[in-house]
């Protein structure tokens, strides 16, 4: 049997959040928690085993999803990150590169092109 893959969810808006929940459920993943700040994400990261994140750059706080994205990747290199995120503009895009994201996928997103973004992630995380 193949083990449960767990994915953090980082959004800061609470239908949103909750669409994306059902939607990965729906796919076979377990939803371990939905965090809308660095400072819960964080937390999540430390206490709870989690295989990707789906990250919304903006999210509530004084550190949006990219510098919360580069704390991860301090405690937890290897955590493929997939952005889901409504902002394209070129500054946040070449922030966001600087994090090594498995995924940018911009809102609103479809469901085969998430689905398929987490399966690619998570197959190059075990190379």
């Amino acid at each position: 049997m193949e083990k449960e893959i767990k994915i953090l969810i980082v959004e800061d808006e609470g239908i949103q959040a909750m669409g994306l929940e059902e939607t990965l459920e729906q796919a076979g993943y377990q939803v371990v928690g939905i965090a809308d700040s660095s400072e819960e994400v964080l937390q999540f990261v430390a206490a709870s085993p989690i295989d990707l994140i789906v990250m919304d750059i903006h999210i509530k706080g004084e550190m949006d999803g990219i510098d919360t994205a580069k704390l991860v990747r301090e405690e937890r290199p290897e955590m493929p990150i997939i952005y889901l995120t409504a902002y394209m503009d070129q500054e946040t895009i070449r922030r966001a590169a600087e994090t090594s994201p498995a995924g940018y996928i911009t809102k609103p997103y479809r469901q085969l092109q998430l689905l398929s973004n987490i399966e690619q992630a998570l197959a190059e995380n075990k190379k």
